[in-house]
């Protein structure tokens, strides 16, 4: 058995090694070429939106380019704008995918298509199959085409919540939980079968801010009233045929019919911001964007074992103080795209955001979402931006534990006995509910750590306490409504923030360092080989589902698992 062991070993380190040399071997290759090609004949720019579309530096293919990695969105859309304005570009042919990102993410994209088609250049989109998310980002294209057995499924947008009680009932779980702020229903998944009066409320109210957005778009985009629009959406075409006779696109046509339409002379995106990301990286000063993705939590960002990032306040709070210190550096964005999580951690930050303000200028960019946690990291700064879908606010807080001891006794047959010392020594036992008295200390806890959060938005704002308080209460926000209640400054992009970081640095001329930079070749395999069996390997077998479950159920766990206050969403909002 050890022969086999060390055989197997042997065998994998070779392979290993193979694989450096061939990576190696590449790697000269590419250092050979030209990175940086000149475009001097004028073409059609050619643009794939697809699944692999990130907000956030990651992970990506061991074996690719670094000049040719796939686009951040910010990225991407800072290439339309560029676009726009580039003689050499004569139009601009988009192949459309189903895409991952979310609403903040898809209207970045739309106005970067919209500031393209207002140069008067002929913007084409095709796609074999639109659902609500991507027709949205199609109609800024004054052309859309879909293939004569093409799908169409444009029929309004929905959102469900899971509730967990009666499972967690049938388990011999009870949940305890305490909250402060009337739409802080973040725990109510796992107390309740529905939803409550005050999250219906907030619910419907955000629901209606994205369906106006969407209709809003797709009407313009159109030239639709909004009822027409309204009326297309609730009777939807469910084949090419009426699609094209309601005006929903404008040509059934194949790819390669459209493609030999437009002609040979065409330009990659990935060629065209090989050039791009070599001029973004020069300037006399320096501009960085720091990527806060994920759930926060106490320590090192990472993964998720069932998907997802981690915000890391000791990763964080280190970026920031290395921009800080850095003299090169005038001026910070921080992106973030976070539905909060654990309250220390999001203070921490916060933290450093201040003492970064001091020294230099912060600007906010807030992705998909923004909320809770999410929100705390970011009103320190000196402005905010947002995108008129980003989920924003929040400003509450929870807390408690789950009580394990029937599903011990019940499923398990196990049972306990609990010696204690100290009126409040089982507060956070997994064995018992919360007393009179435990819940009585608890709950004075989290109202302290509420009237904190409350004070330092407060502040940031330039509100008073009972206003902001007013707008806070744990009710979530879309951007376009939070910027009528002063809870942000503008509505923009990622590359808005950054152009307006700039100008409180008094500069136009400026290189832009994101952080964390993408790993490259060795990193990853580095990575790799450190962890062969990766548990999100099995994670990514789940169906999505049940993935999304395990995962929201996993980081409550995570966040909870700290004993304090906890300043995040419930579970993953996700509206389609």
């Amino acid at each position: 058995m050890a022969k086999t062991k060390s055989t197997r070993l042997l065998l994998w380190l070779a392979g290993i090694g193979a694989l450096i040399m061939v990576a190696a071997t590449v790697a000269v290759v590419l250092l050979l070429q030209d990175g940086t090609p000149g475009f001097d004949e004028d073409q059609w720019l050619h643009v794939r939106f697809s699944p692999m579309l990130t907000d956030a530096p990651g992970n990506e293919g061991m074996l690719v380019d670094p000049a040719d990695l796939p686009p951040l969105t910010s990225e991407l859309s800072a290439a339309l704008e560029h676009a726009a304005t580039d003689d050499s570009v004569t139009g601009l042919l988009i192949d459309l995918a189903p895409i991952g990102i979310g609403w903040a993410g898809t209207q970045e994209l739309r106005d970067a298509i919209l500031a393209f088609k207002d140069s008067g250049k002929p913007c084409i989109v095709w796609s074999d199959q639109f659902t609500n998310m991507e027709y949205y980002l199609a109609t800024a294209c004054d052309d859309i085409r879909l293939p004569p057995a093409g799908i169409t499924l444009v029929n309004g947008l929905a959102m469900t919540q899971s509730y967990y009680a009666d499972t967690l009932a049938e388990l011999g779980v009870s949940a305890n939980f305490e909250h402060v702020g009337d739409f802080k229903s973040a725990v109510e998944p796992y107390e309740r079968s529905g939803p409550s009066e005050a999250a219906s409320e907030a619910t419907d109210a955000l629901l209606d801010s994205l369906y106006s957005q969407f209709l809003r778009g797709i009407a313009q985009g159109r030239g639709l009233s909004e009822e027409q629009a309204a009326a297309l959406i609730d009777t939807p075409p469910m084949n090419p045929e009426d699609a094209l006779a309601r005006g929903m696109v404008d040509k059934l046509q194949y790819r390669d019919q459209m493609l030999d339409e437009v002609g040979e002379e065409r330009r990659r995106m990935s060629d065209y911001l090989r050039k791009l990301r070599q001029d973004w990286k020069s300037g006399e000063q320096t501009v960085a964007v720091i990527y806060a993705e994920g759930a926060i939590v106490g320590g090192e960002s990472g993964s998720q074992l069932f998907g997802g990032s981690m915000i890391g306040d000791r990763t964080v709070s280190s970026q920031l103080r290395d921009v800080r210190e850095d003299d090169d550096i005038s001026a910070v964005v921080l992106r973030v795209n976070s539905p909060g999580g654990s309250g220390s951690a999001s203070d921490t930050i916060w933290r450093e955001v201040a003492l970064t303000r001091e020294v230099k200028p912060v600007v906010i960019s807030m992705g998909d979402y923004a909320a809770s946690g999410g929100y705390y990291i970011s009103m320190g700064a000196d402005h905010i931006f947002a995108e008129p879908g980003t989920l924003t606010g929040s400003i509450g807080v929870f807390g408690g534990k789950m009580n394990l001891s029937g599903f011990y006794e019940e499923w398990l047959k196990v049972s306990h006995h609990t010696y204690k010392r100290g009126e409040q020594a089982t507060l956070f036992s997994s064995m018992s509910d919360f007393n009179d008295s435990e819940r009585a200390v608890f709950r004075s806890f989290l109202q302290g750590f509420y009237t904190t959060f409350v004070t330092k938005a407060a502040e940031g704002r330039e509100m008073s306490y009972e206003d902001l308080h007013a707008v806070a209460q744990g009710r979530v926000w879309t951007g376009e409504q939070a910027l009528e209640r002063n809870l942000i400054d503008e509505l923009g992009s990622t590359n808005d923030a950054i152009r307006h970081a700039a100008s409180l640095a008094n500069t136009t001329d400026y290189a832009i360092k994101r952080i964390p930079e993408r790993k490259s070749f060795i990193e990853q395999l580095l990575d790799e080989m450190a962890d062969p069996e990766a548990a999100a390997a099995i994670a990514a077998e789940l169906p999505e589902g049940i993935r999304s479950g395990l995962s929201d159920a996993a980081m409550l766990e995570t966040v909870l698992g700290a004993g304090g206050p906890v300043v995040m969403l419930p579970g993953t909002i996700e509206v389609r």
